[in-house]
């Protein structure tokens, strides 16, 4: 028992060192070099805190490039990284941010408009005539959905969706529409083929690898209302991807740029476990890919990791300390990974992302290449012109002609049927992929195991399902120096992504820099919002208490259209 005391002194008399140090001297360990621990470890080093970085694989986590194994020839496999005017506002002043050579704005300039809406026009037309009305509003949105295939009424009853998430208040939002799936928010069900393509899993599917029943409504309605005010404000419907492999282009530049800063990275150490003694996390236990273990102090600790793997070190006794973090065992993940198509001939296909809304595996794909000079051909042999990235983002249902769900496949017949269904999908888009164009091809290695009894994903996709709000914790813990960043925490965003986790590291910062009493706060940019929608947002939060449904609310109209 004397021993025991002993140690429990000791640690408090260096928890009490520590708080009385300079800021200037204070450590912070960050685990996760994704999108979040980096964002951390950027805001953190600017304002001289000692920072270390511990990543298990790679820095950049999900959003890396990575070169196939196998293969005679290093060609980059990228992910389909995509940035969204009006929502992307933290993640792009990141970017500014980082130092690229010959770029005025960092490595914000190295991002291009990946696609050409036809509908911009439509939709920026309301810029001449700011503030519009609600009726302005939604009249503008279903005329680009009608010029989609939907009918009239469909049209106008899908744009007075986006209408009535725009002027609902915040407390319906959490409170209604994110215990709502986004399928039973747009009521696909009876719907048409076109109305589903377009509206449901096709608008879903451009924000995230996830099908409309899975997701909430709350989290779609943020992604939507951001992206098509911007574009009505700015004129700018675009996405944006880089104009080269996203570790060359923007990853690397950033690891360079941290290590001026003075951070230092350790990769190849998973976090496994932490060591918390009352409310104080005293220190982390993180291990090689050999077994090897070894112990972290510090000052403070950023846990950066996905959702999945977080959950790997809670502890009953963590959560008995703080019961805020319980519901993190409640959060779910689902399998999303990209295969890549390396082809001898530049696809023939639209620029921009692709959507093969009919596709049993649920299949997005881009031709990052096309939009990067010189395109594929200086990496490798030469012999490899354009890359086809195909995201797979259902792996439970069966295949177009295998029948199969991708789980049970072989990497190898994951290939063939994936390529079948990008092949059949392109044909009715006019474009032609012959067989002979395939050079290789290459599955995500988080894939593990695929056609086994034992495969599993070792880099799954968070889903921000109906209701998972009220599971997913903030920045700050109970814990009062452990911070909690990732796209899995609580965000304006509220949708899985990049900006999700940039949005999530300046949050965690925040909440140290709070504990500290030490630095000043980073800026953290809410996605774009309709101003015109404000005072209907006022009324709405008066009939939501009041128990009335949204003023624009109304009685399914799609059949008298």
């Amino acid at each position: 028992m004397s021993r025991y005391r002993s140690v429990r002194s000791t640690r408090s008399l260096l928890r009490w060192a520590r708080a009385t140090r300079p800021v200037s001297r204070r450590t912070v360990a960050v685990f996760g070099a994704g999108v979040a621990g980096l964002t951390a470890a950027h805001e953190l080093a600017e304002r001289g805190f000692a920072v270390t970085v511990y990543e298990r694989k790679a820095i950049g986590g999900r959003a890396r490039s990575t070169p196939p194994p196998g293969l005679d020839v290093a060609l980059p496999a990228e992910r389909g990284l995509r940035i969204r005017p009006g929502l992307d506002r933290n993640l792009t002043e990141t970017m500014r941010r980082i130092p690229f050579p010959g770029n005025p704005n960092g490595c914000d300039d190295n991002l291009t408009s990946a696609s050409s809406h036809r509908h911009t026009a439509v939709i920026s037309g309301c810029r001449d005539r700011l503030p519009i009305t609600p009726t302005e509003f939604i009249g503008a949105v279903a005329g680009v959905l009608g010029e989609s295939g939907l009918s009239p009424g469909e049209a106008s009853f899908a744009a007075r969706k986006l209408g009535v998430y725009a002027t609902s208040c915040e407390e319906r939002r959490l409170g209604q529409w994110e215990y709502a799936s986004w399928g039973d928010y747009v009521r696909i069900e009876g719907s048409s083929p076109a109305y589903r393509r377009v509206v449901a899993d096709g608008l879903i599917r451009h924000l995230t690898p996830l099908r409309s029943g899975e997701v909430s409504a709350h989290s779609v309605g943020v992604v939507a209302e951001s992206s098509v005010w911007s574009g009505m404000t700015t004129g700018r419907h675009d996405d944006r991807v880089l104009n080269g492999p996203a570790s060359e282009r923007w990853l690397e530049p950033w690891a360079r740029h941290l290590r001026r800063l003075g951070v230092r990275f350790e990769v190849g150490w998973e976090l496994s476990a932490f060591d918390t003694e009352g409310r104080d996390v005293v220190a982390a236990t993180v291990t090689d890919r050999a077994g090897g273990r070894r112990t972290v102090e510090s000052d403070w600790y950023v846990s950066a990791i996905p959702v999945d793997k977080f959950n790997n070190v809670l502890t009953d006794r963590m959560i008995s300390t703080d019961s805020g973090l319980a519901g993190v065992r409640r959060l779910r993940t689902r399998w999303s990974s990209a295969l890549q198509f390396y082809l001898r001939e530049p696809v023939p296909a639209t620029t921009g992302p692709v959507h093969h809304l009919d596709s049993p595996w649920a299949l997005t794909s881009v031709s990052p290449a096309r939009f990067w000079p010189g395109g594929m051909t200086r990496y490798g042999d030469g012999t490899v012109q354009d890359c086809l990235s195909t995201i797979v983002s259902d792996w439970s249902s069966p295949g177009m002609f295998d029948k199969r769900p991708a789980k049970a496949c072989t990497p190898a017949e994951i290939a063939a049927e994936t390529w079948a269904q990008v092949k059949a999908h392109l044909v009715e888009q006019g474009t032609v992929l012959r067989d002979e164009m395939l050079h290789s091809w290459r599955l995500d290695p988080a894939v593990i195991g695929s056609g086994t009894s034992g495969a599993y994903h070792d880099e799954p996709t968070f889903v921000p399902g109906p209701g998972s709000w009220s599971n997913r914790p903030a920045s700050a813990t109970g814990f009062g120096n452990l911070f909690l960043a990732g796209d899995w925490v609580r965000t304006d965003v509220n949708v899985a992504s990049l900006e999700g986790a940039n949005e999530a590291g300046r949050r965690a910062v925040n909440a140290l820099l709070g504990a500290a009493g030490a630095g000043s706060p980073v800026a953290v940019h809410e996605p774009v919002r309709p101003a015109w929608a404000d005072p209907f947002r006022v009324i709405d939060r008066g009939r939501y208490r009041s128990g009335l449904r949204n003023v624009f609310d109304v009685t399914d109209t799609r059949a008298s259209g």
